[in-house]
């Protein structure tokens, strides 16, 4: 009978030291470290390289159907280390590099813009200090690329708008002439054009000047007729 007891005592020790041992190797993993520090974290990767979202807390702010695809505005909870995710119904997924989250820009719910055509084209906005900034990917022969180079808007807005008629939608910017402005005044409150630029960059020409942003049709998603354009101040 006493043999029999200690056994029992010898085995139930056992069990409890392997129990411990176990637990405590599972707290120590990193994995278990990482998802007891954001248990409900949201994530977001692809199956390529690239896909992986760059911040431990990276969600998706918007996504839009666009050209039988899916584009995602991806970014982590403040705003920062914007990209854009394009899906094709796949499991693989194109992730291009943010030009203006290397600037410092800001995004949000509403900084992804798409319009599709002959060539589809989506516009990312951020926001600086200064200003508005934004970046174009666009759609050719099966494939998202960026654009070569950003935008800039010191008046609030950065709009897409099929301008020339074409079915290809141009980059419109909405900008101050400072060089009309009244010498004693800052900038901000002098007369503002709205600068239109195909989507590979070439500048199209400007509209006349206009008191106030809003003054321009269709504010804040801005529609100018390619009758308006005359050379840039």
């Amino acid at each position: 009978m006493l043999v029999t007891v200690v056994l029992a005592l010898v085995v139930t020790i056992a069990a409890l030291v392997t129990v411990f041992l176990l637990r405590s190797r599972q707290e120590n993993s990193p994995s278990a470290n990482a998802e007891g520090e954001a248990p409900d974290a949201p994530s977001v990767s692809g199956s390529s390289p690239a896909g992986d979202c760059p911040e431990s807390r990276c969600v998706v702010l918007v996504s839009v159907d666009v050209d039988g695809s899916t584009v995602e505005l991806l970014a982590d909870q403040d705003g920062r280390s914007g990209r854009v995710r394009v899906d094709w119904g796949t499991d693989t997924a194109t992730v291009l590099e943010s030009t203006i989250a290397t600037m410092g820009a800001k995004v949000g719910g509403d900084s992804l813009r798409c319009v599709e055509g002959a060539i589809s084209v989506c516009l990312v906005r951020g926001s600086l200090e200064d200003g508005t900034v934004g970046e174009v990917v666009v759609a050719r022969g099966g494939t998202w690329r960026p654009a070569d180079r950003p935008y800039f808007s010191n008046a609030g807005t950065i709009a897409l708008d099929d301008v020339s008629g074409d079915e290809v939608p141009e980059v419109v910017v909405v900008r101050h002439d400072c060089a009309v402005s009244d010498p004693e005044a800052s900038c901000k409150v002098a007369p503002v054009v709205a600068a239109v630029y195909e989507v590979g960059g070439a500048e199209l020409g400007c509209t006349g000047h206009y008191t106030s942003p809003s003054d321009i049709r269709g504010w804040p998603d801005v529609r100018v007729s390619e009758g308006e354009l005359r050379p840039c101040p």
